[in-house]
C-alpha cells in the first residue's frame, strides 16, 4: 500500500471516529422542549371555584376599590430534576427591574402581565418574588416608599392600607403546575386572605380626620390591624393556571 493510500485511510478512520462521538453526544443530550409562559397578576378569593373570576370586592367590613403592588425578581422554579439533567431548574421572569402593578383601580379589576419567558417543559412547584418599595415615582405619589397600597371603605368611611415591607415571598404549590405548551400562569392575591383576622374592633379613625389609616406609621393607632395584614401576605398569594382569559383587562 503506498503512502498516499495509507494517509487517506487514516484520515477516513479519524473522521469516522469523530462522527461516532458526535452522534453519541447528540443521543445523550437531546434537545429539551420549551414553552412560552406568561406570569399574570390577578386578585381572587380562596373560597371561589378554581378558575372563577372575582367580582366581589367586599370582605368583612372593607369594600376595596384600589390595590397596587410593587415587586421584582420573579422566578419560577422546577419541582425537581433527575440527577445529571441539563434542564435548568429556575426560570427568571423578572430580574432587577421593579414593576408597579395595578390590580384594582376605582373598583375595576385588572390583570397586568408581570413578564414572559421560555420555560422548559415540566412540573413547577414554586414561584419566588420580592416585594419592593416603590421609589421610581414622585415623592408625593401615594405609592412612594410602599410595596402595597390599598384603598377601601370601612363602614362607609374612606380607608387606606399602606405596607412598606421589603421581603422575599415564596409561593408554594404542592400539586405543581405543569408547563407543556404556551400558557398563562396567574399570580393571584386572595383578597379574603389578605384581610383575614382583622378584627373590626382593631380599626378606627383614631385622629378623627375622616380617613381610616392602617400603616407602618400607626397614625390612627391601628398597629395591630397592620401587623395582622402584613402577616397575611405570604398565605394570601397563590399561583394557578389560566383557566379564565375572557374579557381580561391589562393594566401595568
Amino acid at each position: 500500500m503506498n503512502t498516499t493510500r495509507k494517509i487517506g485511510n487514516l484520515l477516513l478512520a479519524v473522521s469516522a471516529g469523530v462522527l461516532a462521538v458526535a452522534c453519541t453526544e447528540n443521543e445523550e443530550t437531546p434537545e429539551l422542549a420549551q414553552s412560552e409562559v406568561s406570569i399574570v397578576a390577578s386578585v381572587g378569593s380562596s373560597e371561589a371555584d378554581p378558575g372563577a373570576r372575582t367580582t366581589n370586592l367586599v370582605y368583612g367590613n372593607f369594600e376595596i376599590s384600589d390595590i397596587k403592588v410593587s415587586l421584582d425578581n420573579v422566578k419560577l422554579i422546577l419541582r425537581g430534576t433527575t440527577e445529571g439533567s441539563n434542564k435548568p431548574s429556575i426560570v427568571q421572569i423578572r430580574n432587577n427591574s421593579p414593576q408597579l402593578l395595578t390590580l384594582i383601580e376605582d373598583g375595576v379589576i385588572y390583570e397586568p402581565i408581570i413578564g414572559t419567558a421560555m420555560a422548559y417543559d415540566g412540573v413547577y412547584g414554586k414561584l419566588d418574588f420580592d416585594l419592593v418599595k416603590t421609589m421610581e415615582v414622585p415623592v408625593d405619589d401615594e405609592m412612594y416608599g410602599l410595596s402595597v397600597f390599598a384603598k377601601a371603605s370601612w363602614f362607609g368611611i374612606p380607608a387606606e392600607v399602606s405596607i412598606d415591607l421589603e421581603e422575599e415571598v415564596n409561593v408554594m404549590f404542592n400539586q405543581g403546575v405543569e408547563v407543556a405548551g404556551a400558557q398563562d400562569l396567574y399570580l393571584t392575591l386572595y383578597l379574603d386572605k389578605f384581610l383575614e383576622g382583622v378584627d373590626p374592633n382593631l380599626v378606627s379613625d383614631g385622629n378623627g380626620d375622616g380617613l381610616v389609616e392602617v400603616g407602618p406609621d400607626n397614625v390612627d393607632g391601628n398597629g395591630e390591624a397592620y401587623e395582622a395584614i402584613t402577616a397575611n401576605m405570604q398565605d394570601a398569594m397563590t399561583l394557578k393556571n389560566g383557566e379564565f382569559k375572557k374579557d381580561k383587562k391589562d393594566k401595568s
